[in-house]
Parts: C-alpha cells; structure tokens; sequence
C-alpha cells in the first residue's frame, strides 16, 4: 500500500526535530507555523502515533519520532539525490559543448570521437573550433571553449594538461624511395636527402629545430609548405622525404607511403587535453572528456 505520505511532511519533520522549533522550522521551510503544524499532524496522522512531543514552552522528538528520524532523514537524502541525478541526465541529454582541436587531432581521431560521443549523447549539441595548437589553447583561456584536444608545448599556467599521446617523430617516403623497407634511421643518415619541411615560424620547425639543433640546419630547404597535407602530397608524389608526427600519417591513407622510426635523437611531441585550471566542466563536457580520452588513450604514450 502506498501512503498519502508527501515529501514536505516528512522534510517538516526533520527540520523541526532539528531546530527544536516550530517558529524556527517555518522561517527555513518558508511556510507559516501553521502550515507547518498541518503538515506534522497529516504525517503523525498517517502513521498512527505522534513524532513531536509539545508542549508551550518546548518540542521535542517522540520515543517513536526518534525510531523514524533516521529513516526520515535518508529518505529526504535519497530525494534530493534522486532530483539531482535527473537534473544532471537533462544537462547531459540536452547540453552543449564548445571545444577546439588542433588539425593534426581534427584530421585523423576527431571523426571516431564524435562518432562515439554522438552514438551515445545523439540530443547534445557539439561546436567544434579547429586550430593550430596555440590557438586552440587560446579559446580555452577566453572561454570560447570548455576544451580543446592539442599539443600542449610550452604551456601556460592557467591551463592543465592531460597527456594521452607521446606523439613521435618518424620519417615518411614513398614505397619506391630508396630509405622505402628501412626498420630504422638516424638524422645523421638522413641529413643529406631531399626534405620537405613545414615552414618558418611553424611550431614543428620550432620543435625540430630546438631537438636537433645545427643538424635542423642542415636539411634542404628547396621546398618548404605550410601544412601536413601538403607534405604528405608531395612525398607521395616522390618529390622528397618529411619528417612527420606519428599520427599524421593516418591523414592520408590514399598514397603509397612508407614510414621508419628514427632516432639520435628520438623527438616527440605531446598531445592531449588541455582545460582551464580551477574551471569546472560541464555535463556534457565531461562526457566527451571521457569518450576522447578512451580513443586517444589507445595511441599510448
């Protein structure tokens, strides 16, 4: 059998045997002391057998009162866990999430990711911001996104950074090039071939050039292209070699290209997520968080 039991009843209960007060107890519940009174007697009267003691001085919990109060006091617990538990379900089913991505991330992970996240959030809308690594580091700063999946280089101290992918630098050539079916190399071997390398100014050339120092230096620069793209183009069109981050070789699985590990020294960089420091995320962001880091986790480090 189910009680004509409402929740307020039981809530007036527990804030009277608290307080100690009915004056006090209705100024906390917002109600009058008379409404208050309604509610205590319509429980009392439903399970038979009074839960205050009163008199006109005082009030104080019954010797049945003080059986039911901890019963009492988990059900309104349970209640309000339940009501947050739905409310937190409505913002994930129905959110939002703005994030960026760097091109490398946005070329090659970015479809599994939001193919995982939409299959299981299919109401939450995605806004995705696709930029270079500092950039996409940027909208997290000024909030345009809650964030960003990037390599995360020389940091910045209102952000933090969860690495996923120790991203390593291979080299990568057509399948008729000499160094095609080579295991392994090193820079010194490879100094002297054709590179095509990313621009000046680029965070790669950046990156290679801090790990290799007068080595960097060394390597051609007859051709030099702003985009991973265009170097994967051109290698697969024979024209030279490129020195590329591991995963971005997925980016065009169209060409016939090879790639070999090459070490002394290894170079790598990190990618991950990066967020605001001391900025919680949404619902729905943190859903995504959790599909990312699942795909991206599979990359290793």
């Amino acid at each position: 059998m189910i009680r004509d039991t409402s929740i307020g009843e039981i809530a007036a209960f527990v804030t009277v045997s608290r307080l100690e007060s009915f004056a006090l107890a209705a100024e906390e519940l917002h109600v009058t002391q008379s409404a208050l009174s309604r509610r205590i007697k319509k429980l009392e009267e439903s399970l038979g057998a009074p839960l205050l003691d009163r008199t006109t001085r005082s009030v104080s919990v019954s010797t049945l009162g003080m059986e039911f109060l901890p019963k009492a006091i988990r059900i309104i617990k349970d209640y309000n866990r339940s009501l947050d538990d739905i409310v937190e379900i409505v913002k994930v089913r129905s959110g939002i999430v703005s994030f960026s991505c760097n091109m490398t991330i946005a070329h090659t992970l970015l479809p599994e990711i939001i193919d995982s996240f939409k299959t299981a959030h299919p109401d939450i809308r995605v806004r995705v911001h696709e930029d270079s690594s500092p950039q996409a580091l940027e909208k997290v700063l000024d909030g345009q996104s809650e964030l960003a999946f990037a390599q995360f280089g020389e940091g910045h101290p209102e952000l933090e950074f969860e690495e996923l992918i120790n991203d390593r630098f291979v080299i990568t050539c057509h399948k008729s090039h000499p160094l095609a079916g080579s295991e392994a190399t090193t820079w010194e071997e490879v100094k002297h071939e054709n590179f095509i390398l990313l621009r000046t100014g680029s965070g790669t050339s950046k990156l290679l050039r801090r790990h290799l120092g007068d080595l960097y230096e060394s390597f051609s620069r007859e051709l030099q292209v702003g985009h991973f793209h265009s170097q994967l183009g051109l290698v697969g069109r024979g024209v030279g070699i490129a020195a590329i981050p591991s995963l971005i070789r997925f980016c065009r699985g169209d060409l016939d290209l090879e790639t070999i590990q090459i070490s002394e020294p290894v170079v790598s960089r990190k990618l991950g997520i990066v967020t605001y420091r001391g900025r919680s995320l949404s619902p729905a962001a943190k859903k995504l968080r959790a599909v990312a880091v699942s795909i991206m986790a599979k990359f290793g480090k």
